[in-house]
């Protein structure tokens, strides 16, 4: 079989500083409006569905809690055993 070769690289284009420097406030000002536009087009949610997320969040992290130390307290046991024997 033949070996591909690789397409040619393209030759680097230089940047003009002083372009760049001139447009940046206006691509920074553009990107902006872009984030405020979007912003206006999201779905908050009420403040009832943060209440039941924010709980949602909590029992979970407790629930993992738990686990995690029923998982230590049992790693500590069967150390204290195997050191003690």
């Amino acid at each position: 079989m033949r070996e591909k070769k690789a397409p040619p690289s393209q030759p680097k284009k230089k940047i003009s500083w002083k372009n760049f420097l001139k447009e940046l406030p206006g691509k920074v000002a553009k990107f902006f409006r872009g984030v405020v536009h979007e912003l206006k087009r999201v779905t908050w949610p009420t403040r009832n569905e943060v209440w039941k997320y924010t709980i949602i969040v909590l029992v979970t992290i407790a629930i993992f809690a738990i686990i995690l130390g029923i998982f230590d307290f049992i790693w500590l046991k069967l150390t204290e055993v195997m050191i003690l024997d």
